[in-house]
């Protein structure tokens, strides 16, 4: 039986208190596309609405839909818009009753205490579920990716009577009653949709090529777990299917032969134990997922071989493309430089022999340089309030591993009681923020190198990218002095390649928006243009900086090339300057001591190749670094004083871990 779906996107919103929507539309035809190609849904099945919707078109859609289209037959309803929840409170017993909406594009609200009030144009949750209880269908879903979408859930706890017939029903919502739902700007998709439409991918699909709507909100829950918000299901009646795939043959064999046997796991096993740990990680999160390995960090700390095969068997035991997990981690063993010939050996011929097949061909890993970025965020809510600290590890294109610390009792900083992805410290009148960062960043080296990189059968350029509070950005973080050995400390600039970057501007929308647009400015021009959109800032001129933020503007400038101010009226009227313009992009001087020809060594950096490739720029200005603290002097050179802030918005930690407190 072919499916019927509605399908809404609303992105325009005529009312003061909505703001327009950038993902809804997407989401929506998105959505449709992958219900046509995949979903049992002739595009003669589907009623797409998006862009501009009045609630007169909501309700006839709804209605129409529910009453005469989908009678009888396997229905979906989509929505991807605002979602509105008008609490009241009962002047005689205070008790506060909340009710849920979903906007149309001229939904009226007002406010009255602070509470919102709707005033026309929003359809009540409760209203829908009266209509479908009034309705007959051989089985429907609801998924409403929109803010406090739980009251949906809450609605029909209360007022829901078809789950006494023999109808499959199932309801999903993006967030909580009491939540919002989030987009990002630098995704096509809201937060929800995009991690139910991978969810709904091929590569996710069962050995038929089906998902079932209870594995589609399983997966993406568990993408969004610890973020902003929590997805929430309810179901009841027989296993549906949302998606289904052609399945090839060969997908099926390969499925079948990766079964292993007790008898061969006790063989295999004294292999293993041959293996370096860090080899062993590397092959878990290469094989297998970060997520795998975190999952073995987790319960064992001493990483035996019998927790490694129990989290590969138990938690996971198969890829997505249903491959074997532990035939994965074999093939990258089987060809690891640093694993000795006579074990690569024995693991091919195990290998083959259990019909696994397997190149003869090693991989030459030795001559791949791998990108790794240290992304570390520091937040501060507000001024001498602790610092809150997370830190993930960004390893070439794969997610963001998130990295836990355990301080022990002699460090400067503890773990958050009520969430263990975050470390705090506070920093008194007298302490710099380098003597309480430094402890932690060293921390955070030594369980990177220990865990995630020592395995690597390639090299890593370690880029640490530091996400540092308004008042911090102007701190000589490459300077910061990192214990390395006993009594013995380096430079952090010697080390590794820093960069520093702005936490407000990458959390607050208002300048991830500008931001955003000036770093797709900057991608297309012309390297004949770039010098006209670079600014130099030399101190022997006087610069009227609370003014620089119009010139900028003016120019569409996307680069700033400057002498630090000394003074800190004028540095943050500078910043200030770099956060309303957007410019993504400038380097400066610390010492007003250098000769003013220096500046000079900033234009043979701001330029078009290192300007569309950060990668290059940042591994330039490090060249400059190291040159800087390998001569003599180093405090002559122009390297050493050297520093950038880069914000390049297409990289940027997730938000998950982030819910400070929560």
């Amino acid at each position: 039986m072919a499916r019927y779906a509605l399908i809404v996107g609303i992105e325009t919103y005529n009312s003061q208190y909505l703001q327009d929507l950038s993902k809804s539309v997407n989401d929506a035809k998105d959505f449709a596309q992958l219900l046509e190609d995949y979903g049992n849904c002739p595009r003669n099945h589907i009623t797409l609405l998006s862009g501009q919707v009045t609630g007169d078109e909501l309700i006839k859609a709804l209605k129409t839909f529910l009453s005469e289209q989908a009678k009888n037959q396997d229905a979906i309803i989509y929505f991807s818009g605002h979602g509105i929840l008008e609490k009241q409170q009962d002047p005689l017993t205070d008790e506060v009753s909340q009710k849920g909406y979903l906007a149309a594009s001229d939904c009226q609200l007002s406010k009255k205490e602070n509470q919102w009030v709707v005033k026309d144009n929003a359809i009540p949750l409760e209203s829908i579920t009266k209509l479908i209880n009034n309705t007959e269908l051989s089985s429907l879903i609801i998924i409403l990716d929109a803010c406090h979408g739980g009251a949906l859930i809450q609605e029909i706890n209360h007022s829901f009577n078809i789950f006494q017939n023999n109808t499959t029903y199932y309801f999903i919502a993006a967030c909580q009653s009491y939540e919002d739902s989030w987009a990002r700007k630098s995704k096509r998709h809201s937060e929800f949709t995009g991690a139910l439409i991978e969810a709904l991918s091929q590569d996710k699909a069962d050995d038929d090529g089906i998902v079932t709507i209870g594995q589609a909100f399983d997966q993406a829950s568990k993408r969004l777990e610890a973020g902003r918000q929590e997805p929430t299901f309810m179901g009841k009646g027989s296993r549906l299917p949302l998606v289904k795939y052609s399945v090839t043959s060969l997908l099926k064999t390969v499925s079948k032969s990766a079964q292993i046997p007790d008898d061969d796991l006790v063989i295999l096993q004294p292999y293993l134990e041959q293996i370096d740990r860090p080899i062993l990680s590397w092959a878990m999160m290469e094989g297998v997922s970060a997520y795998a390995l975190n999952h073995w960090l987790a319960l064992d700390e001493s990483l035996s071989i019998d927790s490694f095969l129990t989290v590969i068997r138990e938690q996971f035991p198969q890829k997505p493309d249903g491959t074997s997990s532990l035939i994965s981690v074999l093939h990258i063993l089987s060809c690891h430089p640093r694993i000795a010939a006579e074990l690569k050996d024995q693991f091919k011929g195990w290998l083959k022999t259990r019909n696994y097949s397997i190149s003869d061909n090693d991989r030459d890993d030795n001559k791949e340089i791998l990108n790794a970025c240290l992304l570390v965020v520091i937040k501060q809510e507000h001024p001498h309030e602790p610092l809150h600290l997370t830190a993930h590890l960004q390893l070439e294109d794969k997610a963001p591993i998130p990295i836990l610390l355990k301080p022990d009792p002699k460090s400067p900083y503890q773990s958050h009681p009520d969430n263990s992805a975050i470390i705090t410290c506070q920093v008194s009148a007298d302490e710099t923020l380098e003597e309480k960062i430094s402890q932690y960043l060293k921390d955070l080296f030594k369980q990177c190198g220990d865990i995630y990189l020592r395995g690597s059968p390639g090299t890593y350029n370690l880029v640490i990218e530091l996400f540092l509070p308004f008042d911090y950005l102007a701190e000589s973080v490459d300077l910061w002095l990192i214990p390395r050995l006993p009594r013995r400390k380096r430079q952090l600039g010697r080390e590794y390649r820093v960069i520093v970057r702005s936490y407000e501007r990458l959390f607050d929308a208002y300048y991830a928006e500008k931001l955003e647009c000036v770093w797709k400015l900057m991608k297309i021009f012309e390297e004949e243009v770039l010098p006209t959109r670079i600014k130099r800032l030399e101190h022997e001129k006087s610069y009227s900086y609370s003014g620089l933020e119009q010139e900028i503007t003016e120019q569409q400038t996307i680069g700033v090339s400057c002498f630090l101010p000394e003074s800190e009226i004028e540095r943050e009227d500078l910043f200030f300057a770099l956060y309303e313009t957007g410019v993504p992009l400038a380097l400066w001087l610390r010492s007003r001591d250098l000769e003013n020809d220096d500046m000079s060594h900033f234009d043979h950096l701001l330029c078009a190749k290192c300007l569309l490739d950060h990668n290059y720029l940042i591994d330039q200005l490090w060249i400059k670094r190291k040159a800087a603290y390998g001569s003599p002097n180093p405090q002559k050179q122009w390297g050493y004083h050297a520093a950038m802030l880069l914000d390049n918005p297409e990289r940027n930690p997730p938000l998950n871990p982030l819910r400070f407190g929560q």
